[in-house]
């Protein structure tokens, strides 16, 4: 069995996504969204799970952005911390990789005039064809993206 982690680290909307396989088939998936739980809470629940597995993990490589306060930016990065922190206490080897990075993987790119709910609708639609069964989310799109990309390029 080997899990594949996606990690989308927005502190208000990011999540960590986990794809379980045996054989290369996916057998399960669990999110871990950032909303929804503390970051001790989430840190319990990776460590507990990070001693089952072997696992592959894809950290997307994030920055601030011009818009962005100063504080937002602060929390945002804090929130980087925690996480590259946990992966390294978990003993979870991860690759940091560009958005476009992954996103080129798939074949999407945003659209100079499409607004971000439109272009984050995008990447949802293409997640549910993906995962049809999976219950896509605007927090968990990306992060569970992430992880098939984890899963597709670990050959």
């Amino acid at each position: 069995m080997k899990t594949y982690v996606g990690i989308d680290p927005g502190s208000s909307s990011g999540c960590i996504a986990m794809i379980a396989t045996v054989d290369g088939q996916i057998r399960s998936w669990y999110t871990l969204e950032f909303d929804k739980m503390t970051t001790k809470e989430w840190f319990d629940e990776l460590f507990v799970l990070s001693y089952k597995e072997n696992w592959f993990c894809v950290l997307e490589k994030v920055h601030g952005m011009p818009q962005m306060s100063t504080v937002a930016v602060s929390t945002f990065m804090k929130n980087v911390g925690h996480i590259e922190m946990a992966l390294i206490a978990c003993n979870i080897p991860f690759k940091e990789v560009t958005p476009q990075t992954w996103m080129k993987h798939y074949g999407m790119k945003k659209e100079k005039d499409e607004s971000k709910t439109d272009w984050k609708k995008r990447l949802r639609e293409l997640l549910q064809r993906l995962m049809p069964e999976f219950k896509v989310t605007n927090n968990n799109a990306d992060a569970m993206l992430i992880a098939l990309y984890a899963k597709e390029i670990d050959r």
